[in-house]
């Protein structure tokens, strides 16, 4: 008897597999259509992008330097011929060119819209000019070169040859400016005739003077107020040829006949120089640079995308393809390392020396030789160091510095107010050509303490204000420096007398300067108003053997 299959009430089960199976081609048919669906809309995005940018366009203003103009608009171009897209954003470099020095002003009086659209992106001609417009958080990081070229002297060739041979360094030209260049073989030259045009050139030519016066590179804002420094960058200053610009002044060193040209020399960069039929010398010393770095701006008119575009083309002009658009118009590679830079103050002072040159110090000094200057300081008495300490400091200042010495106590006053019978000119204010520098050396070492107790300070510093304002010297800083162990005054003229005297005889026009140095006396309100007053120093101190006490002269007497 054949068998029967069970009948099985309820619903029938689905085979597994079969499910399984189905799930698959469903799954893959998803996995397909999402795949060509994302790739047509990856398509589409990127297609928008290339005809029109998910968001849009940007535009990267770059202001630069004349000096580079070329070079970066010939990188720009390539760089907008790839069609850049940055954040979604087709994205262009549009290359506006404006003179260093005129965005520096810009930024700092409000951006005049003549100069064009404000930049996120700014290549000036040197870092000096990044310094001199440095506001706070306004530039992104420190600046990279972009190109470099040395600060040279453009010259004929016949002078360059003369400069070559006696090894002419940068603190040289002072004193072939004001004198003769007949010392380098040039028989009827006259003297250097370096035009100093407004400009950067000029500034890094000021700058490596005063190194190589000071010995300091760069200069710091001690060094760059010291007398000697503003000395010798003043003397190369003052007898600059004028002449409207850089440029102006390359041409007409190269457009006469050497001798009889009205210049013979300017600061350039050695690009600039290639081509002006002049040729350059590298003066010893300091070797200044202009190395137009790139600065990212971030101020409130630079958005987010401009800043990153900033940062990529920047990058950009640092690949081997663009720097060869630099290299091959006579221009440097940028340094491994970042550059020396000097301090703000130091190019404001500097810059304030070019304008206004200021011819060293002319300087009357007030010694007290009462019995407060007869008390022991180390070996030596206090007058005996006061004395010591001049005479070190004059050994060092120039020879167009001025200066003159008075000595005063109360010995033989006569009480009648001006202190005439009090004072002695040791040496009347004048240049320290040698036969002065003898003529104060030889009569200050004379100079003895008096018994006296009592001294006629504010007398003989009320007669020597009256003095500096008769002989006032133009082109100098005039000041007088006292140095007293008191004051003991005794005289008839009171601490507001001399105030109100010295207010009713000063003229901003001529300004005297006064410097006080109290050594171990109790000063005076008085001075320390009259010193404040005169836009000078007030220095007290406990004892005179101390260097702080030298340095305090010294700084009085050198410190324009």
């Amino acid at each position: 008897m054949g068998t029967h299959r069970s009948r099985v009430t309820g619903s029938r089960g689905v085979s597994k597999g079969l499910v399984t199976g189905v799930v698959a081609v469903v799954l893959l048919a998803a996995v397909v259509t999402g795949w060509f669906w994302l790739r047509q809309h990856a398509d589409s995005q990127a297609s928008s992008s290339h005809e029109g940018c998910v968001e849009g366009s940007s535009s990267l203003p770059v202001t630069v330097d004349p000096d580079i103009a070329a070079q970066v608009r010939a990188a720009a171009d390539r760089y907008n011929a790839t069609k850049p897209i940055v954040r979604d954003h087709c994205v262009t470099v549009a290359v506006t060119v404006q003179p260093s020095a005129a965005v520096v002003a810009a930024f700092g009086a409000g951006w005049d819209q003549k100069l064009g659209t404000q930049p996120a992106l700014w290549i000036p001609d040197s870092s000096r000019s990044i310094e001199a417009m440095r506001v706070p958080g306004l530039i992104q990081g420190t600046p990279g070169a972009v190109a470099v070229s040395p600060i040279v002297l453009a010259v004929p060739d016949q002078l360059r040859q003369a400069l070559e041979s006696a090894k002419v360094s940068w603190s040289d030209l002072p004193r072939l400016q004001q004198g003769s260049l007949s010392e380098l073989g040039l028989s009827g030259w006259g003297g250097l005739r370096m035009a100093m045009p407004a400009g950067d050139g000029s500034l890094a030519a000021a700058l490596a003077v005063g190194s190589a016066v000071s010995g300091s590179d760069p200069l710091t804002d001690d060094t760059a107020h010291a007398g000697q420094v503003t000395s010798a960058i003043s003397r190369l200053a003052a007898g600059a040829p004028q002449t409207a610009d850089s440029s102006s002044a390359l041409t007409t060193a190269a457009g006469a006949t050497a001798a009889n040209a009205a210049v013979h020399a300017t600061a350039a960069t050695e690009q600039q120089v290639q081509g002006s039929g002049l040729t350059a010398y590298h003066p010893t010393g300091a070797a200044p640079v202009a190395d137009h770095p790139a600065a990212l701006l971030t101020g409130s008119w630079v958005d987010k995308t401009q800043n990153l575009v900033a940062g990529v083309f920047a990058d950009y002009l640092h690949a081997p393809d663009q720097q060869k658009l630099f290299t091959d118009t006579g221009f440097a590679a940028p340094p491994a390392a970042p550059l020396p830079v000097t301090a703000k103050p130091v190019l404001d002072q500097v810059r304030s020396v070019l304008a206004k040159p200021v011819l060293g110090v002319q300087a009357t000094v007030l010694i007290d030789t009462s019995a407060s200057m007869a008390a022991k300081d180390g070996v030596l008495t206090r007058l005996g160091n006061t004395l010591g300490a001049l005479q070190s400091t004059m050994d060092v200042m120039p020879a167009d510095f001025g200066l003159g010495v008075w000595t005063y106590s109360d010995l033989g006053a006569g009480g009648d107010g001006d202190g005439a019978a009090a004072y002695q000119v040791q040496g009347a204010t004048a240049p320290l050509t040698p036969a002065h520098r003898t003529e104060l050396a030889k009569s200050l070492s004379t100079v003895s303490p008096d018994e006296v107790k009592t001294d006629r300070t504010y007398a003989t510093l009320e007669a020597a204000y009256k003095n500096a304002v008769k002989n006032y010297a133009d082109g100098h800083t005039n000041s007088i420096l006292l140095i007293t162990g008191g004051p003991n005054d005794d005289s008839a003229i009171t601490g507001p007398k001399l105030l109100s005297d010295i207010a009713a005889l000063a003229d901003s026009a001529h300004p005297i300067r006064i410097d006080v140095i109290v050594v171990g006396g109790k000063g005076s309100q008085t001075l320390q108003t009259l010193a404040q007053q005169a836009n000078g120093t007030y220095t007290s101190l406990t004892s005179s053997d101390d260097l702080k006490f030298g340095t305090a002269i010294s700084q009085a007497l050198t410190t324009s």
